[in-house]
C-alpha cells in the first residue's frame, strides 16, 4: 500500500479520477467487513471465508509473484513473516473471528482507527519520527472514539470481538510498517500475502478446521469468493494505489477515514445493524482522527 507520486499529482488533472479510485477502494474495504459479518452469521465459518479469500486471491495473483519473487532482499525473512501476518490469513482470520462476537460497524471503526494510531506510535519508537501536535490530537480522537465503542457501545458478549479487532489492528500496523520500509508495490505485496497465506493455511484448513463449503449454498460461496478473493484482495489495493498516484500520498491515504462511516452505513443497510447515536459519534471521531494523523504523517525514512 505504498505510492510514489507526490501531492502535485492532483494538480495535473487527476482529482476526479483519483477520488473515484479512492472511494471505490474504501467502499470495497468497508464492504469486506460487512460481507465477512454476513458470512459468519449465516452458513459459513470464519475459516471458510479465509479459505475462499486467499484461495481465490492466490490464483489471481500467482503471475505477479512468479514475475517479482519473494523480495527477500528488501524484506528479509522476518519482514516477510510480518507482511504475511498483517496482510494475509492471520489478520483476516482474527478479524473474522472478532465479527462472530461484535458488529461489522465496530470492526470497521476499531481496526482502521487503532491501526493508524499504532503506526504513528511505532514510527516514533522505531524511527524517531516527530509528528506535529495535530497528529496527537488525531490519535486522541481515535482513542476516545475507540473507547466509546469498547465501553459505551458494547453489549454483553462483544468483548472478545473488540479484543480481536485491536489485535487485528496490530497485525495490520506491522504490515504497513514493513511496506513503508521496503517500499514494495501494492500488488507485489498482495501477491506475497495471498499466496503464502494460501500455502500455509489451506492444508491446515482442509485437514483440521471446520469446513462448511460442502454444505453451504453455492450462492453464499460464490459471493464470498468473488468479493473477498477478487474485490478485496486485488481491486481494493489497486484502487488505493491509483488514488495515491493521482491525489498524492497524504490525500489518497486520508480517504481511509471514510471506512468507519461507510461500514456503518452498509451494516445498517445490509445487516440491519442500526447504529445508536453514540456509535455514529464514535465513528466520526475516529474518521476525524485518521484525517489528522494522515495529513501530518512524516515522510518515510530512506531504506
Amino acid at each position: 500500500m505504498s505510492g510514489q507520486a507526490g501531492n502535485g499529482a492532483a494538480a495535473r488533472g487527476g482529482l476526479l479520477p483519483g477520488l473515484a479510485w479512492g472511494l471505490g477502494g474504501v467502499v470495497v474495504w468497508s464492504g469486506s467487513f460487512v460481507l465477512t459479518r454476513l458470512g459468519v452469521k449465516s452458513t459459513l465459518t470464519a475459516y471458510d471465508i479465509i479459505a475462499l479469500r486467499y484461495g481465490v486471491g492466490a490464483i489471481l495473483l500467482l503471475p505477479v509473484l512468479l514475475k517479482h519473487g519473494l523480495a527477500l532482499d528488501r524484506l528479509g525473512w522476518r519482514g516477510l513473516l510480518m507482511l504475511v501476518a498483517g496482510g494475509g490469513a492471520p489478520y483476516a482470520l482474527v478479524s473474522a473471528i472478532g465479527m462472530t462476537y461484535a458488529p461489522a460497524s465496530q470492526a470497521g471503526a476499531l481496526i482502521p482507527g487503532m491501526m493508524t494510531v499504532m503506526v504513528a506510535i511505532l514510527g516514533v519508537l522505531l524511527w524517531r519520527d516527530r509528528p506535529p501536535g495535530q497528529a496527537w490530537w488525531g490519535a486522541g480522537a481515535i482513542l476516545v472514539g475507540s473507547l466509546m465503542i469498547g465501553w459505551w457501545s458494547s453489549q454483553p458478549g462483544q468483548g472478545p470481538g473488540h479484543v480481536a479487532f485491536v489485535f487485528a489492528a496490530l497485525l495490520w500496523a506491522g504490515y504497513v510498517l514493513i511496506l513503508r520500509r521496503a517500499r514494495l508495490p501494492a500488488l507485489h505485496a498482495a501477491s506475497l500475502s495471498a499466496i503464502l497465506s494460501a500455502a500455509a493455511y489451506l492444508p491446515v484448513y482442509l485437514l483440521f478446521l471446520p469446513n462448511h463449503l460442502t454444505t453451504a449454498p453455492l450462492a453464499d460461496i460464490a459471493l464470498q469468493a468473488g468479493y473477498q478473493g477478487v474485490l478485496t484482495t486485488v481491486f481494493g489495493l489497486l484502487a488505493f494505489n491509483r488514488a495515491v498516484a493521482l491525489l498524492g500520498a497524504a490525500a489518497g491515504a486520508s480517504l481511509s477515514a471514510l471506512i468507519p462511516v461507510i461500514t456503518m452505513a452498509l451494516a445498517a443497510l445490509l445487516l440491519a445493524e442500526i447504529p445508536q447515536p453514540h456509535d455514529v459519534a464514535a465513528a466520526f471521531l475516529i474518521a476525524l482522527g485518521v484525517v489528522l494523523l494522515t495529513a501530518s504523517r512524516p515522510k518515510a525514512p530512506r531504506a
